[in-house]
């Protein structure tokens, strides 16, 4: 009998070991919900805030994709938004001159040109920072935060500081279409970015190696593994991730500009640590990053309905304050998993 019970307090305490973060954020995003439901019973569980929630969640959601990746492999994206934005601006530049150009009619094809030169532009930038970072050898947070100031400058060339207008009607289905009258098509998209997330760093060879990197790069170079390649990849991932990203806020908008969602860094680095992502690399998985997302996500349209975070002022305030609290927090936690 003792050693049963011994057995089932040995499983339960693994659970808790390799599942805490999953538990923890599960529970963050019950009370969130349990919390602005009680304040809000008919505003915050309406079908329009739901859908509402549902707009704003896609592009926070993948540009905090796109900057998991960058921190497992022991790096960090601070151009995430700068990248979206650049490519989203080249593209929207390209529809609007082929609609110059045009003679009516549909601009389909445009649109999905201007999309494939969006991504390619993405990556591009993407492989800038990867080939700085792994060849070059600049450190991630300087390489990132320089290529930042490089693709804002770019953007705020081509724009001249205004914001791009007189785009196709056809690109806005991509930020206004909507499943069954219910369900946002940037909604389902997102989902499937993460499932193809969770796909690359469980199910494929270069997800093992983004682990291996960001846990010990030179174990990784011992074990055989090109660390330039990986770096590379993973770079190149987070700028196609932050230019779909930059379709889906300017598809919402139908316009360009560079400074859009200049907010979503903070958010998205808030998001990935506060998903169980460690800031040294190596660790953290999909499914966190996805609670945590929800959680923040929950957070924002309830203060906004509160009116309690209504400049971005706040806004930056609450998420500069918030990310401490979860750095202290994940400090101790392993700290105690240490001595278990």
């Amino acid at each position: 009998m003792e050693g049963q019970k011994k057995k089932i307090w040995i499983g339960s305490r693994n659970i808790w070991r390799n599942n805490s973060q999953i538990l923890i954020l599960t529970g963050i995003l019950v009370t969130f919900f349990v919390i602005m439901s009680i304040l809000l019973p008919r505003t915050f569980l309406s079908r329009e805030t739901m859908q509402s929630m549902g707009v704003q969640l896609p592009e926070f959601g993948i540009y905090s994709i796109a900057m998991m990746f960058a921190m497992l492999s022991g790096g960090i994206d601070l151009s995430i938004v700068s990248i979206g934005n650049l490519s989203s601006i080249i593209a929207c530049q390209y529809m609007i001159s082929r609609m110059a150009a045009g003679t009516g009619g549909s601009y389909m094809m445009t649109v999905i040109v201007g999309i494939a030169l969006a991504c390619g532009i993405g990556i591009i930038c993407g492989l800038f920072n990867g080939f700085s970072v792994s060849v070059i050898g600049i450190p991630p947070m300087l390489s990132t935060l320089a290529s930042m100031a490089i693709f804002d400058g770019i953007s705020t060339i081509l724009t001249k500081g205004s914001p791009l207008q007189g785009l196709p009607e056809e690109y806005s289905v991509i930020g206004s279409y909507t499943l069954f009258h219910m369900i946002p098509m940037i909604l389902i998209i997102f989902i499937v970015v993460a499932l193809a997330a969770y796909v690359i760093l469980n199910r494929t060879t270069l997800g093992i190696k983004i682990y291996t990197v960001g846990s010990n790069e030179k174990a990784a170079i011992f074990s055989g593994i090109q660390n330039t390649y990986v770096i590379m990849s993973v770079y190149a991932i987070s700028g196609l991730l932050s230019a779909i990203a930059g379709i889906i806020l300017t598809s919402r908008s139908m316009s360009a500009k560079m400074d859009y969602g200049s907010i979503y860094q903070l958010q998205a680095i808030l998001a990935v640590v506060l998903g169980g992502v460690s800031p040294k690399g190596g660790a953290g998985r999909v499914g966190g990053v996805v609670l945590a997302v929800l959680s923040l996500q929950i957070l924002s349209t309830g203060l906004n309905i509160l009116n309690l975070a209504s400049t971005s002022y706040l806004k930056n305030l609450m998420w500069g304050i918030l990310l401490v609290v979860v750095l202290v927090m994940n400090y101790f936690i392993d700290k105690k998993k240490s001595f278990i």
